[in-house]
C-alpha cells in the first residue's frame, strides 16, 4: 500500500512540476509581450475578432449582414469574456483578453498530448525504444510560431486542435489495431462486436461535429470530409455499415454549419457559403494581379471594410449592396481571370503547393520577427518550419503510404494544402497542417534510426532532397520584400501608440523597411505622417519627394505630398502638382475638390468655377461636388444660378446640413 502511495504522489508531483513551469513560461510571455504593440494594438482580422465579440457580448448576437469572416470564432472570444473594443486609433482598451489565451494554451497542449499518444501507438513494437515517440510533440512545442498564435485573438489555434482532434478521433480504431505492444497500456480494450460499432458510430458523430466546427472556423476546412470518408471505409465492416459511417457523418457535418449558411443566404439574397470573404482570398491568390501572397490594393481599407464594398463602389461606379454582392464580384472577376489563363492559374497553384512546405516564415498579422526582440525566452524555440517540413516530407516518403493508420492524415494534410492553395499562403493559414508534419517527421527519425545498410543510405538520400525541396530557392527578394513588410506592421502599430517614444520606434522601423524595400510607398507614407504629427513639414516633403523617385505606383504619395504642401500655404506649389496629378491619374473627385478650392484661394474663380464644374460631372452623387459649385457661383456674383444648383444638391441629398447652410445664406443675402 505504501509503495502505491508513493507511486503515485511521484506522478503527481512530475504533473505539478509540469503544471507550474507551463504556468511560469506562459506568464512570463504575456507579461513581456503585454507591454509592447504586439498584442496591445491589434490589426485587421485580430481587431476584427475582437471588437465583433464585445458587440456579441454586449448583445449584438448576429451582424445584420452576412458573416464576412470566421462567424464561430467571435463567439469563442465572447464566451471566454476576451471582447475588447479598440480606441479612436486602434489601441485596445481594456486588459488583455486572458480568456481566450488560457482556452488557446489548452488546445495547444492538447496537442502535444495527442501527438504524444499518436507517435506512441505508431512507433510501438517490441523491443523499441520509446523515445522516438517524444519526437513529434517536441518539434510542435519548439515550433515559435505555434506560441505565438496561442497568444494572438486569431483563430489559428482552434482549428488546428479541431482538426487535430478529428483526425485522432478516425483513425484512433486504426491506431489500436496496428500497436502490437504487449504491456497493457497498450492494448485496446476487448469489446463485443455491437460495443465496438457503438462506439465507432460516437466517434463518426462527433467527429461530423469537429468538421463542422473547423468548416465554421475556416470554410474550406469542410474538405476534411474526404479523409474522413476515407477513414470510414478503412475501419472495417461491411459496404453497407462504411457507407453509413460516411452519410451519418457529411450529415453531421451540414448539420452544423446549416444555420450559417441559411443565415448568410438570407442575408446576401443568394446561396452562401458559411463566410463572404472567399472571393476576394480567390481574387488575392489567384486573380489577374496575383502572385501566391497576401496583396493589397490601393484605396482598400481592409479593416474598416474587410469585404470590401465601398472600394468596389469606387471602382464600378455604383453602389455595392453589401458583403454577399461584393462576394459574388470577387468571386466573378477571378474566375474571368482563371478561364482566360488556366495555365497561369494552373502554375500558381503549384506554386502555393511549393510554398506550403518551404522554409521562410511568411509572416502577415503579426511580425513575427519582433516577437523574440520583445519576449527573449522566445528564443528557446529554434526549430524552423523548413526541418519540420522537410522531415515531414521524409516520413511521408519513407513511411506515410505504408501505414494505413496514417492515410487519413496524409489525406487531410492532400486536401487542406490543396484547397488552401486556392487562396493566397501565409505563415498562420500553415500551422493547421504542422502536427501532420510533426508526425511524420518523427516517424522519418524513427525509421532513419532502425534501418541498416542500404535502406539507412536510401532514407538518407531521400531526407536530403526533402530537405532540399523545403528550401525557398529563387526566393531572395521577395523574402527581402516581406522583412519591409514586417517591420511596416510594427510600425504602424507604434505609430497607433502616439506618444513621443512609440512615434520615434516607429520612425526608425520605417527607415528599416526603406532600406529593405525602397520601392514600396507604405514606409514613405508613415514617414511622412510621422514629420508631421512631430511638426517636421520640410521632412515630410522630403521623404515623400524621395518615394516619388523610387516607387513605380506614386498615386497615394501624390496625393498626401499635395496634402502637406496645401497644409503649408504653399498653394502654387500644390497646384503645379495637382495639375499634374489630374495628367497623371484623371479627372480623381478628392483632387478636383483641393484644385477648385486651391484656385479659389489664389483668386482665379472662373479656373476654380470650371474645376468644380468638372467635378459635379465626375463626382454627381457627392453632396461636396454642388457645395463647391454653389459657393464657388456665389462668390462670383452668379447667386442665382449658385441658388439652383445648390437647390439641386438638396433635392438629391435632403439631409445634408452644409446644403441646407449655404443656401440659407444664400437666401439671406
Amino acid at each position: 500500500m505504501a509503495d502505491r502511495v508513493d507511486i503515485r504522489w511521484r506522478s503527481r508531483r512530475r504533473w505539478l512540476i509540469v503544471a507550474a513551469v507551463a504556468i511560469g513560461w506562459w506568464g512570463l510571455l504575456w507579461v513581456q509581450v503585454d507591454r509592447t504593440v504586439l498584442t496591445r494594438v491589434p490589426v485587421l482580422d485580430e481587431a476584427y475578432y475582437l471588437e465583433t465579440a464585445a458587440d456579441i457580448a454586449e448583445g449584438e448576437y448576429l451582424p445584420g449582414e452576412p458573416f464576412v469572416l470566421s462567424p464561430l470564432y467571435p463567439y469563442l472570444v465572447a464566451l471566454t469574456g476576451s471582447g475588447r473594443h479598440l480606441d479612436a486609433v486602434g489601441v485596445r482598451a481594456g486588459l488583455p483578453p486572458l480568456g481566450i489565451r488560457c482556452l488557446q494554451v489548452l488546445g495547444w497542449l492538447l496537442i502535444v498530448f495527442l501527438l504524444y499518444r499518436i507517435a506512441g501507438s505508431l512507433l510501438a513494437r517490441r523491443g523499441n525504444p520509446r523515445w522516438p515517440a517524444f519526437i513529434p510533440p517536441a518539434l510542435f512545442v519548439l515550433y515559435r510560431p505555434a506560441t505565438v498564435f496561442a497568444t494572438t485573438s486569431l483563430l489559428e489555434i482552434p482549428l488546428t486542435v479541431v482538426v487535430v482532434v478529428f483526425l485522432y478521433l478516425m483513425t484512433r480504431p486504426l491506431l489500436e489495431r496496428t500497436n502490437t505492444d504487449p504491456e497493457p497500456s497498450y492494448r485496446p480494450p476487448a469489446t463485443t462486436a455491437s460495443g465496438a460499432d457503438g462506439r465507432r458510430a460516437d466517434h463518426v458523430v462527433a467527429a461530423g461535429i469537429l468538421v463542422g466546427l473547423a468548416t465554421l472556423l475556416r470554410g474550406h476546412a469542410l474538405a476534411l470530409l474526404v479523409p474522413g470518408w476515407l477513414a470510414c471505409g478503412l475501419v472495417g465492416g461491411t459496404a453497407g455499415r462504411r457507407l453509413r459511417r460516411m452519410l451519418v457523418l457529411t450529415a453531421v457535418t451540414l448539420a452544423v454549419i446549416a444555420p450559417v449558411v441559411l443565415y448568410n443566404s438570407w442575408q446576401a439574397g443568394r446561396p452562401a457559403g458559411v463566410s463572404q470573404n472567399g472571393g476576394l482570398n480567390f481574387y488575392i491568390g489567384s486573380g489577374p494581379q496575383a502572385r501566391g501572397f497576401f496583396t493589397t490594393f490601393v484605396g482598400f481599407d481592409f479593416e474598416g471594410d474587410p469585404a470590401g464594398v465601398e472600394f468596389l463602389s469606387r471602382r464600378l461606379g455604383r453602389p455595392v449592396t453589401g458583403p454577399g454582392e461584393a462576394d459574388r464580384i470577387w468571386l466573378a472577376e477571378t474566375w474571368r481571370s482563371v478561364r482566360e489563363q488556366p495555365g497561369r492559374a494552373l502554375t500558381l497553384w503549384a506554386k502555393k503547393v511549393w510554398l506550403h512546405v518551404q522554409s521562410w516564415e511568411i509572416a502577415q498579422l503579426t511580425p513575427l520577427d519582433a516577437w523574440p526582440r520583445e519576449a527573449p525566452q522566445l528564443h528557446l524555440l529554434f526549430v524552423p518550419y523548413g526541418l519540420i517540413s522537410g522531415f515531414g516530407l521524409a516520413g511521408l516518403v519513407l513511411v506515410g503510404w505504408r501505414r494505413r493508420a496514417l492515410w487519413p492524415w496524409l489525406a487531410a494534410l492532400s486536401v487542406l494544402v490543396a484547397s488552401q492553395s486556392i487562396f493566397f499562403v501565409v505563415s498562420r493559414y500553415r500551422l493547421v497542417i504542422v502536427p501532420v508534419l510533426c508526425l511524420l517527421a518523427g516517424l522519418a527519425v524513427a525509421y532513419l534510426l532502425a534501418a541498416r545498410g542500404r535502406r539507412r543510405l536510401l532514407a538518407i538520400l531521400v531526407t536530403i532532397v526533402c530537405l532540399a525541396a523545403a528550401w525557398p530557392w529563387g526566393m531572395g527578394d521577395v523574402r527581402v520584400v516581406w522583412q519591409a513588410m514586417a517591420r511596416e506592421n510594427e510600425a504602424v502599430r507604434w505609430e497607433r501608440v502616439g506618444d513621443a517614444a512609440s512615434l520615434a520606434r516607429a520612425e526608425s522601423l520605417y527607415r528599416e523597411a526603406i532600406e529593405f524595400a525602397p520601392s514600396r510607398p507604405p514606409a514613405y507614407r508613415g514617414l511622412g505622417r510621422i514629420y508631421l504629427q512631430t511638426e517636421r513639414p520640410e521632412q515630410a516633403e522630403r521623404i515623400l519627394g524621395r518615394g516619388i523617385l523610387h516607387v513605380p505606383a506614386t498615386e497615394q504619395l501624390e496625393r498626401e505630398l499635395i496634402a502637406v504642401l496645401l497644409g503649408q500655404q504653399r498653394i502654387d506649389d500644390a497646384l503645379t502638382r495637382i495639375q499634374s496629378f489630374l495628367r497623371d491619374f484623371g479627372d480623381d473627385p478628392q483632387m478636383l475638390h483641393n484644385f477648385s478650392v486651391a484656385l479659389a484661394q489664389t483668386g482665379r474663380l472662373p479656373a476654380a468655377i470650371d474645376a468644380a464644374r468638372r467635378l459635379l460631372a465626375v463626382s454627381p452623387n457627392h453632396p461636396q461636388s454642388y457645395i463647391d459649385l454653389g459657393v464657388l457661383l456665389a462668390r462670383s456674383g452668379r447667386t442665382a444660378a449658385a441658388a439652383e444648383i445648390l437647390a439641386t444638391g438638396l433635392e438629391r441629398f435632403p439631409d445634408n446640413t452644409d446644403l441646407q447652410h449655404n443656401l440659407g445664406l444664400l437666401a439671406d443675402r
